[in-house]
């Protein structure tokens, strides 16, 4: 199971440094931030369809003191974001961004503790979330 973590890590994070124009500052920037207690990733994007785009916005957190390694916080958000973005490209671009530009139109934010995950989605007014215990995350994958 590590070995397909890892594997689906290397395959965002090759996929990543391509898209980017100055690949050195990419790999420098570290992909966790730490804000207050918590261990917190975030990613910006804009999708591409026609004649429209939309902003997504990505925030996953976690407490410092969480028994879940901040390894796996990166590998959990590698894996939602690659699906997600396999799932978009489909149809339209995805272009990476640095910062939100305004509002974002679909907020994704994933909260990971001892006991489990909870994933929110909020767009167009609405929102949606589905929360996981450990026992339910390994057996769904």
């Amino acid at each position: 199971m590590k070995s397909i973590l890892l594997s689906i890590s290397f395959v965002f994070l090759s996929l990543t440094a391509v898209a980017q124009t100055d690949y050195k500052k990419e790999l420098a920037e570290p992909m966790i931030e730490i804000v207050g207690d918590d261990y917190v990733i975030e990613e910006f994007m804009i999708i591409r369809e026609n004649d429209t785009s939309i902003q997504m916005y990505l925030k996953a957190q976690m407490p410092q003191d969480c028994m879940v390694h901040r390894d796996n916080l990166i590998a959990l958000t590698t894996m939602f974001m690659t699906k997600l973005t396999d799932e978009i490209s489909v149809n339209g671009d995805v272009e990476e961004i640095d910062n939100l530009i305004g509002d974002a139109d679909i907020v994704f934010k994933i909260f990971v503790t001892d006991d489990g995950l909870q994933i929110v989605i909020t767009a167009n007014g609405e929102t949606k979330r589905e929360t996981l215990s450990w026992k339910q995350v390994y057996e769904e994958m």
